[in-house]
């Protein structure tokens, strides 16, 4: 029941609201990526305009009734979707065309809460996911550049397609980097599957970029896994120096309801990676950025992964995009 109850204020906190529970009809048919209505967002320039692409997985935006998988076809649902990808993956359109499929992801109460419920829903988004990044590569991409970019959820997805698809040295060559937000890379991924490799520096390509956003001390999350590897945004270092907040190129706030952007924020903050646990530690305002959300902590900035670094992400989007052979 306490878990019910903070479930709540989360889908009130992030404006997800109560939807009706999905019919199964609903939910039970792949997206077919062939057609335009499977993608949130796509070019609509042929060809595109830029030479490099971004294929874009928006994170969680779905509450649901319980442990369930994301109806694509709710207007409502379509529409929060479509709100994340616009406030994230402005990081990457000034460098990069826009592709970002809709996929039938899992609820809050499945992902986190009801680890019991399966691996066939929680894989569902998976799937779709790999299906849309195929279909991409054999339709849209035409040998050009791409980068991965996903947060929460959606980074879950990517990394899964990395190890599961990555294997093809075609595609690992195409990779400009892939930006996992929000979710953890372990050592033991690494280990597992020796073609992921993980950022080192700031002009590095082929590379996974990845941390959490905490405050200081506050230990692990269902996104901070033990292992987990990352790099500091600020100062593109692994170590756990502090980059100091003069670094900071500033953070860009949004409503993360309406997607508006609310105010830029420059020098936030002294940023460093944790030496015990690996999150990227802050140093901010609790109250003034509350991110208290249903499973994590207060602690846990989980939902300013990108916005607390937006302008430090698009200066690096664009040098690793200049640095690409």
């Amino acid at each position: 029941m306490k878990y019910k109850k903070i479930l709540l204020l989360f889908l009130s906190l992030w404006g997800f609201g109560c939807l009706t529970a999905n019919s199964p009809s609903a939910v039970d048919v792949p997206p077919n990526y062939s057609k335009e209505a499977s993608w949130a967002f796509l070019p609509q320039a042929q060809p595109p305009a830029k030479p490099v692409d971004v294929f874009y997985v928006y994170p969680t935006i779905f509450g649901g009734n319980g442990a369930e998988i994301m109806d694509i076809s709710n207007a409502d649902l379509r529409s929060k979707a479509n709100v994340q990808i616009r406030i994230n993956a402005g990081v990457f359109t000034d460098e990069a065309n826009l592709y970002a499929p809709y996929y039938r992801q899992a609820s809050i109460e499945l992902l986190w809460l009801s680890p019991s419920e399966g691996d066939k829903l929680l894989s569902t988004g998976y799937q779709d996911v790999s299906s849309a990044f195929e279909y991409y590569m054999q339709h849209f991409n035409k040998g050009r550049p791409f980068i991965l970019a996903g947060f929460s959820q959606g980074s879950m997805a990517l990394l899964n397609l990395m190890e599961q698809k990555f294997d093809n040295p075609a595609w690992r060559k195409q990779l400009v980097a892939a930006y996992l937000i929000g979710y953890s890379v372990t050592e033991e991924d690494l280990q597992k599957y020796p073609w992921l490799k993980m950022a080192q520096g700031e002009t590095d390509t082929g590379v996974i970029v990845s941390y959490n956003t905490q405050l200081p001390g506050y230990g692990y999350s269902y996104v901070l896994k033990e292992g987990a590897k990352g790099i500091n945004p600020v100062s593109w270092k692994t170590d756990s120096s502090v980059a100091p907040a003069k670094e900071h190129k500033g953070a860009v706030i949004f409503d993360i309801v309406t997607g508006e952007k609310k105010e830029e924020v420059p020098n936030l903050s002294n940023v460093w990676l944790e030496k015990e646990t690996g999150a990227l530690a802050v140093e901010v305002d609790a109250e003034k950025y509350n991110a208290s959300q249903s499973v994590f902590a207060p602690g846990i900035l989980h939902m300013y992964d990108y916005m607390f670094f937006y302008n430090n992400l698009k200066d690096n989007v664009k040098k690793r995009v200049q640095h690409f052979k």
